[in-house]
């Protein structure tokens, strides 16, 4: 047959055709290898089919403006939106309102921008919402019309504890819903690396046709009740919330059932990739669909081979490295040690629904927490950054490699020496930088800057930035410091405590390691290539953005100013103590706010480049355009966190070049 056995080329070929469109255009560069690959092989009905199928692998995502007025059915929901499927497709809904999966709902709805990628750190919802088929972002007005339509879900939930921590925990094994009660438990479990236990691998699927044949052969024959048991796991693993592991793992067992003869698994599994790709490109983001996917492709190709589990973890790791920069040095124990663990756990949550179980499932569940948290409490993370397109493909090559050799019979110990001289030179290379890096993190309304000395001699940061409903610290600063390899801040410089400038403060003390905070006038700091001084006033003002700390910095032959929110009259102030200061690069006073950067200010710096720590659309008018014209009179080159996202002034070899993430993409 010409599917059998050729499947995977198909998918492969497909995988890559959408990484060409939707990663990065280095990738024609392996498609053009492996089109000579399967020329080579006189697999040509691949290319043919998969080229005659390139129009629907990257076709453009169609933008979608929603009415006011909104009407479809709940298809997954959690405590702050919920999905809406309408007629045009999904719709992420923003609300607190309490709604029950399956209700048929009329919305009236304001729409909401959907935030972009900006720096390597962040959160890219729009890939996010691609990825899982949502085509719009609005918050809810109104409820015009609420109708509740019976679902399997409502069954199941119906037989769910009363006592909160149980039934969350039910929610996310049954249904994978993560409510508020579990969203702490399921971070832990995210940074150590063991998640996949839960919702990626699939097993789920395997122990319920476990329990369900073992059910109905009390009955029926067995033929009957390997049917039967089938169906019933449709009818559940297609009414619950959309679960991309789960339908993948039914539809391999349903697929080997039907197709042994024909398709092996390998020939499987890529038959559902490339329907996945076909239906939308951009589930490649989607980290369930990656996660789920390729571990268990891995798990077919390492079947016979010693040393499985580890090969599989290893397979992982990069993974693990662009979701989280880091790495548990218990991790892969931990899984090993756990895995038989929640497989009688989730034995238990199914025997739950029909027996009374709870006292047992709370046991079960403090065992677990308590296990987390004495895992998580050994800090046992090692910082990287995250992998670069080229690590990720050498590191691959070093794995497959083991497992040719292996097939073979034949020695693997070169790509293991490859492999481990790889992750020596990573972590090198993350933290041993050979520059000087001042980079002003996007953080919104606020100032945060972050100072990075070569060869790991200090990293500084001056302010935090901080929002009131938002956790800046563990939702923005720690993913960037982490994203580029930085595991301590040797000082934070506090210019005033000011909510914009301080709030992130407390929670990046509580989750980072930060061994100083200088609030006050300092001793000259000098570290390397980067010397460090206060500048005073000697007057206590009435303003207190005029009682802002200054720093005069120096990197190299480099002369920075940072003013917090000093205003005019300390502007005045500090012209009258230090007369003309030497300034090459200013952070702009007071986020370029008119009450600052006064002209004789600016005229005495003569900055050649000005740093604006500015939110996007904010409500102050911030920077003033009076303040923007000031500095382009000045010829100043003038970036700003809300148009440029976070930038980066680096330093080498005595010279200094600006890095602007989101200008280079």
């Amino acid at each position: 047959m010409p599917l059998a056995y050729h499947c995977i080329y198909y998918a492969i070929l497909a995988l890559l055709v959408v990484a060409v469109r939707l990663v990065h255009a280095v990738f024609i560069i392996p498609l053009v290898l492996y089109c000579f690959f399967l020329l080579k092989r006189q697999c040509i009905l691949v290319i043919i089919v998969v080229l005659s199928l390139t129009p629907l692998l990257i076709r453009p995502y169609k933008a979608y403006q929603p009415s006011s007025i909104i009407q479809g059915r709940v298809v997954d929901r959690n405590d702050s939106s919920l999905i809406l499927k309408t007629k045009q497709g999904k719709i992420k809904v923003l609300t607190q309102q309490n709604f029950d999966y399956q209700d048929q709902l009329v919305l009236k709805v304001s729409p909401l921008e959907i935030n972009r990628k900006k720096d390597p750190g962040d959160f890219d919802e729009s890939l996010y919402l691609k990825s899982r088929h949502i085509i719009a972002k609005v918050k809810l007005v109104k409820v015009i019309e609420c109708h509740s339509h019976f679902s399997l879900t409502h069954l199941l939930v119906q037989r769910f504890s009363q006592n909160q921590q149980v039934r969350s925990y039910q929610n996310m094994f049954l249904l994978g819903m993560k409510d508020d009660e579990i969203k702490n438990d399921y971070k832990v479990m995210t940074s150590l690396s063991i998640v996949h236990l839960f919702a990626l691998s699939g097993m789920h699927i395997t122990i319920l046709y476990q329990i369900l044949f073992k059910i109905f052969s009390l009955f029926l024959k067995k033929h009957h009740a390997d049917i039967l048991s089938k169906i019933v796991m449709g009818v559940y693993v297609f009414s619950i919330p959309f679960n991309i592991s789960l339908q993948r793992a039914y539809l391999m067992l349903i697929g080997k059932s039907l197709f042994h003869r024909q398709l092996n698994e390998l020939d499987l599994l890529a038959l559902l990739v490339c329907g996945h790709l076909l239906y939308n490109p951009y589930v490649i983001f989607h980290m369930s669909f990656v996660f789920s996917y390729f571990i268990y492709f891995m798990v077919i190709l390492t079947k016979r081979l010693k040393g499985r589990s580890l090969l599989v973890y290893l397979s992982s790791m990069p993974l693990v490295l662009s979701m989280n920069a880091s790495l548990n040095l218990f991790s892969f124990f931990l899984g090993t040690v756990l895995e038989p663990f929640i497989s009688f756990f989730y034995t238990l949550f199914v025997l739950s629904l029909f027996l009374p179980l709870e006292l047992v499932l709370n046991i079960f569940i403090k065992l677990f927490q308590s296990i987390l948290d004495f895992t998580n409490a050994l800090s046992a993370y090692f910082i990287l950054s995250k992998p670069s397109l080229l690590f990720i493909a050498i590191f691959y090559y070093c794995i497959f490699a083991c497992i040719i050799q292996q097939e073979r019979q034949l020695s693997f110990r070169k790509p293991v020496c490859l492999l481990v001289a790889l992750m020596l030179s990573f972590s090198v290379y993350s933290r041993y930088k050979i520059y000087t890096d001042v980079t002003m993190i996007d953080v919104g309304q606020g100032d945060c800057t972050l100072v990075r000395l070569p060869f790991d001699r200090g990293n500084y940061l001056i302010d935090t930035g901080g929002q009131m409903k938002y956790d800046l610290a563990t939702n923005k600063i720690i993913p960037y410091l982490k994203s580029i390899g930085i595991s301590r801040i040797d000082a934070v410089f506090i210019s005033h405590y000011d909510y914009d400038h301080s709030g992130a403060l407390d929670s990046l003390k509580s989750h980072f390691d930060v061994r100083n905070v200088i609030d006050k006038p300092f001793d000259k700091i000098k570290k390397g290539n980067v010397t460090l001084e206060s500048l005073t006033t000697d007057h206590v003002f009435h303003d207190i953005n005029d009682n802002s700390n200054i720093i005069y910095m120096t990197v190299d032959h480099i002369k920075y100013l940072f003013t917090g929110d000093l205003g005019v009259e300390g502007e005045e102030a500090l012209m009258r103590k230090y007369g003309n200061l030497d300034v090459d690069i200013l952070k702009v006073g007071h986020h370029g706010s008119k009450t600052s950067s006064s002209i004789a200010f600016i005229t005495m710096l003569k900055p050649k480049v000005a740093l604006i720590g500015v939110g996007e659309k904010n409500r102050y008018g911030h920077p003033s355009p009076v303040v923007i014209k000031r500095l382009n009179n000045m010829g100043c080159t003038i970036l700003r966190t809300d148009q440029d996202g976070s930038f980066t002034i680096r330093h080498m070899l005595k010279e200094y070049y600006i890095i602007n993430e989101k200008a280079s993409r």
